[in-house]
């Protein structure tokens, strides 16, 4: 009886650590939306910003906040310094437009090799329903590695819920 007792208490004090995601109400000061990403990721969040890498570094994601000003051109902005910064970048079609979380959508989406590796590079706008602030992420991550970070990546972006 008190080893299962034992046991009972052992499971429900390592069950967060073991299920653990870091919660972010993003941007910290008025937030309209709320992100989770995996506990061994390292997260450094700035007043307007956040970044996020896996542990090995090989997904990497970048968050900030925008102005509703600057949201109607921000994919096309976007797309110009990302093919001023990632020399030869491939867009698969026309940004895209979607639903996600109950969050409006743009999506844009690419491939660039660096250094001889293949990376596939992603970015979203994402509109709150009511609200003046609006965000961008970025994720740049090697086609490769989707393998191994695919359902991360795919948790972070499922893991967004509005304020």
């Amino acid at each position: 009886m008190k080893t299962s007792l034992l046991f009972s208490f052992l499971v429900l004090a390592l069950s967060p650590v073991l299920r653990a995601d870091q919660v972010f109400n993003y941007p910290s000061e008025k937030p309209i939306f709320s992100i989770a990403f995996p506990d061994a990721w390292k997260i450094e969040t700035g007043d307007q910003s956040l970044s996020a890498s896996s542990a090995d570094e090989l997904v990497n994601m970048e968050l900030m906040a925008l102005d509703a000003d600057e949201a109607a051109s921000a994919i096309d902005d976007a797309k110009e310094g990302l093919e001023e910064e990632l020399k030869g970048i491939k867009w698969l079609g026309e940004p895209e437009k979607g639903e996600l979380n109950g969050f409006k959508v743009t999506f844009l989406n690419g491939n660039v090799a660096i250094e001889g590796v293949k990376m596939a590079v992603n970015c979203a706008v994402f509109a709150p329903k009511a609200g003046d602030t609006f965000f961008m992420l970025f994720n740049i991550v090697p086609v490769e590695s989707l393998k191994e970070h695919g359902d991360d990546v795919s948790k972070v972006l499922n893991s967004i819920k509005g304020k």
